[in-house]
C-alpha cells in the first residue's frame, strides 16, 4: 500500500519524501481537490471505491494505508 501511494504521489505531484506519518495538508500542502484526485488514482490502481465520509477524515498516509488494507481484505 505505502509504496503504491508513494509512487502515485511521486508521479502525479513530484512528492518523494514521505512516511506513514506524513500529513496530506500540513506536510504535503494538498488541498481538497488534490486529495480527491489522489483518492481517484488510488481507486483506479486497486479497482475499489473508497467511502467518501471515511477518506475525508483521513489526514495521514498511514491512515489511508490502513483503510485500504481493510477494504482489500474484505
Amino acid at each position: 500500500m505505502f509504496e503504491d501511494i508513494k509512487q502515485i504521489l511521486s508521479e502525479n505531484y513530484g512528492i518523494k519524501d514521505i512516511d506513514l506519518n506524513t500529513d496530506f495538508k500540513k506536510d504535503l500542502g494538498l488541498n481538497s481537490f488534490d486529495l480527491m484526485n489522489l483518492v481517484c488514482l488510488v481507486e483506479e490502481r486497486y479497482s475499489i471505491e473508497l467511502d467518501e465520509e471515511k477518506y475525508r477524515k483521513m489526514t495521514t498516509i498511514g491512515q489511508m494505508c490502513d483503510y485500504l488494507k481493510t477494504l482489500i481484505e474484505e
